[in-house]
């Protein structure tokens, strides 16, 4: 049984039937398991196995080859699940994962959620409220098509929310420098 296959598809109780905490750290495997979890396709599933492995010690540095990170496999998801993911992406961030990593295909994590178009700014509001929580959030820097994330949403002018946040994030940001 591959533990890494049991995370992307078992519900939470299933992959505790299999998860052996102590294997998993003896093997130095759980930054790697915690990326397959977040990639589990059920939202409740993702989000309650993720926590096992933080609460067990995983780290969230984690990255594929490509440089995709626990933040942009969250926001490359099928179903999204702010309400009961905004605490795990907080949980993510603390844990290591770069709010501001650079995938090769993807940009930003924030890039890929820009992009989620099937949602609304109201729906992504408790991810937004996390991002902009972290004072390191670089909405300027390159990413997906050689813009920013702030250029994206300038550019698809369908995020007008989001826009204004990052208006302002910018704005008290370039204030904090000056003077």
């Amino acid at each position: 049984m591959d533990i890494l296959s049991e995370a992307r598809r078992r519900s939470l109780a299933g992959f505790l039937e299999v998860y052996d905490a102590a294997q998993v750290k003896a093997e130095g495997k759980a930054g790697r398991i915690l990326l397959e979890a977040i990639a589990n396709l059920d939202p409740a599933a993702r989000v309650g196995i993720a926590a096992v492995l933080l609460d067990d010690g995983a780290h969230a540095r984690e990255v594929f080859s490509d440089g995709v990170n626990p933040l942009h496999v969250m926001f490359g998801q099928v179903r999204l699940a702010p309400e009961i993911e905004a605490p795990l992406l907080r949980r993510l961030i603390d844990a290591g994962a770069d709010v501001n990593a650079v995938a090769k295909k993807f940009g930003t994590p924030l890039d890929l959620l820009i992009g989620r178009f099937q949602y609304d700014d109201d729906s992504l509001a408790p991810y937004y409220d996390v991002l902009f929580s972290y004072d390191d959030l670089d909405l300027l820097k390159l990413g997906a098509f050689n813009k920013s994330a702030y250029d994206l949403v300038v550019s698809h002018q369908r995020r007008p929310m989001l826009q204004a946040r990052m208006e302002q994030h910018l704005r008290n940001h370039s204030s904090r420098g000056q003077g």
